[in-house]
């Protein structure tokens, strides 16, 4: 069956105890709180993710709505640069919440957590044992981009949680042979493009994909599928446009400044080529390790090719080009940035766990019980240095702190007022913008 691995595979890994992949667990919680140790708890925040918090409490606050998001008085009082659909959601956090510095961060956790979550469940419906999970999480986390991502509330996180629940509710719609899951995928694109926009649309090619792999499925199958996918959206968007007429008008403004206008003249890369060496970089690690288990195999007295692994290698291809297909087009922009990669970058894991799982099940189930009472005990050590890293960086600063300090002093001495003027320079230093909104809600105006 197309995805899954040979039952003899199975029998060996579902005889092995629990405790053999509790120490993975372990080392990848403890990773990731080392990862983020220096920001999870502390106050700063790339100034991307303040931006977005300012407008999110804004809107939770009654300034600016879903449709007409408020940053600043000065500076985009109509806020129309991207979707709002992670704004309003992040708004409803700080309803419930309320108004600290940490809301944010909880936030954008949250969205990894539930992206981990999904990049598990994925594995689970490729594989079916979610206990390997670990696998695909560490390759997700060896991408620099990840950790750093997860507290720094990037539009991006919102919208690679709904990436990954469509591409599972079509993975599930084909397990189970039934259109409904397709629509409802269709539904999760839509929500993914309300988040940050075209690049969240990359998976409308994943039935393709498929198709192209199962050989229970003819090609032309996979393109009717994605005919189906732009379907749902169509009318997902026309019901919106009805139900919400605002929203035409600034989907219109999004794409004039935003696609259009950005992406022709607001020029951030000198090459349409520089998001390919971004991509090389955040795989780096991934492929080391890949490229050493791969080799390790070789030398092996396991009987078999080099590039030999399970029947399920289809998932291999299908993941690494799905992945590759939410990257290069964004060689259509000059306006590049390497987070806008984000979305992709669990496919990429969960291609390099494929691909070396035949390698991890021949030598993981033949774990001592010596080696995993040790190895345990080392994932133990790891989990506790995070956990106390975190603890000692509570109540200082991740970055900015001398820019927050100064926010915060200018704020006590501004004497309840609105508004405060700053020199030409300084207005274009865009954090300045982003900390004052946030903590003062003062908005910043040129000097004349």
């Amino acid at each position: 069956m197309y995805g899954r691995i040979n039952a003899s595979d199975y029998i060996e890994i579902m005889q092995t105890t629990r405790s053999n992949n509790t120490p993975f667990w372990l080392l990848l919680i403890g990773l990731f709180l080392i990862l983020v140790s220096k920001s999870l708890l502390t106050e700063g925040m790339f100034f991307d993710g303040v931006t977005y918090a300012s407008i999110s409490r804004n809107m939770a606050e009654g300034q600016g709505t879903f449709w007409n998001p408020y940053y600043t008085q000065t500076l985009y009082p109509e806020f129309r640069q991207h979707p709002p659909l992670a704004l309003g959601m992040e708004a409803l956090a700080f309803k419930a919440l309320g108004d600290h510095w940490w809301v944010e961060k909880a936030y954008s956790v949250l969205t990894f957590l539930l992206s981990g979550l999904f990049i598990a469940l994925i594995w689970k419906r490729t594989t079916n044992n979610l206990r390997w999970a670990w696998l695909p999480l560490l390759f997700w986390l060896a991408m620099p981009l990840v950790s750093w991502s997860a507290t720094n509330n990037l539009l991006e996180n919102t919208m690679a949680f709904f990436v990954l629940l469509s591409v599972y509710l079509m993975l599930v719609g084909y397990q189970r042979n039934h259109k409904i899951w397709l629509f409802l995928a269709g539904g999760a694109l839509f929500l993914a493009f309300l988040s940050k926009g075209f690049t969240g649309l990359f998976p409308l090619v994943f039935p393709l994909i498929y198709c192209c792999f199962d050989p229970r499925r003819k090609w032309y199958e996979g393109i009717v599928d994605s005919i189906l996918l732009l379907l749902t959206l169509a009318v997902l968007t026309g019901v919106m446009f009805l139900a919400f007429p605002p929203s035409l008008g600034y989907l219109k403004d999004y794409i004039t400044l935003q696609v259009i206008g950005g992406g022709l003249h607001e020029a951030t890369v000198s090459t349409r080529f520089s998001i390919v060496p971004d991509l090389l970089l955040q795989l780096a690690i991934p492929f080391v390790i890949v490229l050493a288990l791969v080799i390790c195999k070789s030398k092996s007295k396991v009987k078999g090719k080099l590039f030999e692994f399970p029947a399920d290698k289809a998932w291999f291809y299908t993941f690494l080009i799905l992945g590759l297909l939410g990257v290069l087009p964004i060689m259509a922009s000059v306006k590049q940035r390497d987070f806008y990669m984000l979305a992709a970058l669990p496919f990429f894991a969960l291609a390099c766990g494929h691909i070396t799982l035949s390698a991890l099940t021949l030598w993981l189930p033949k774990m001592t019980p010596r080696f995993r009472k040790w190895s345990t005990l080392c994932a133990s050590c790891v989990l506790l240095t995070g956990i106390v890293l975190n603890v000692i960086h509570i109540g200082k600063y991740g970055r900015d702190e001398a820019l927050i300090e100064e926010v915060k002093q200018q704020i006590v001495e501004s004497g309840g007022n609105n508004t405060i003027e700053i020199s030409q320079e300084e207005y274009t230093q865009w954090a300045k913008h982003a900390y004052y909104m946030r903590y003062g809600k003062i908005s910043l105006s040129p000097t004349k």
